[in-house]
């Protein structure tokens, strides 16, 4: 299958996800929100401390290397899903220089945040910062940053 990459220059390439992707996306999501139990009825500041604490409580106790791995894909899954409802952000794959995965994207394509790989950065370096609150709180006003490129990588 021809996958429909635009490619800006020689550093970035994106696409929009295959249906299959997205669709394992809204799974995890799903899943991801019924493991930590939240409801639709839970507003997304009070989703994102559960998601923060579950990470918390992961981190300080043992997971095995074949969990990390699902635990961030389900959990970068509903972050991600969260950011897309809450500020209009679309899900793309980016390839940008040596950064490179599933993302959700600004608007404007001025920034992107690989939320799964963020996640998993979370889980397994303890030098890492567990911002995901004040992440999401900051991608509120990120469009007012004055930057030029597109696709800037955060997280």
């Amino acid at each position: 299958m021809q996958e429909n990459w635009v490619v800006y220059q020689d550093n970035l390439k994106v696409r929009e996800l295959k249906t299959e992707e997205m669709d394992e996306i809204k799974q995890l999501s799903v899943l991801s929100k019924e493991k930590l139990a939240l409801t639709d009825s839970v507003d997304n500041l009070k989703s994102l401390d559960t998601i923060k604490l579950t990470l918390s409580d992961y981190r300080d106790n043992e997971i095995k290397d074949d969990e990390v791995v699902e635990i961030a894909f389900e959990i970068g899954s509903l972050y991600g899903t969260i950011i897309e409802k809450e500020y209009g952000w679309k899900w793309m794959h980016v390839e940008k220089n040596d950064n490179k995965g599933y993302c959700v994207v600004s608007e404007d394509n001025k920034f992107c945040c690989p939320v799964h790989n963020y996640i998993y950065t979370i889980l397994t370096d303890t030098d890492k910062s567990n911002n995901v609150k004040l992440l999401f709180n900051m991608l509120e006003v990120i469009h007012k940053e004055k930057v030029i490129e597109l696709y800037n990588f955060i997280s």
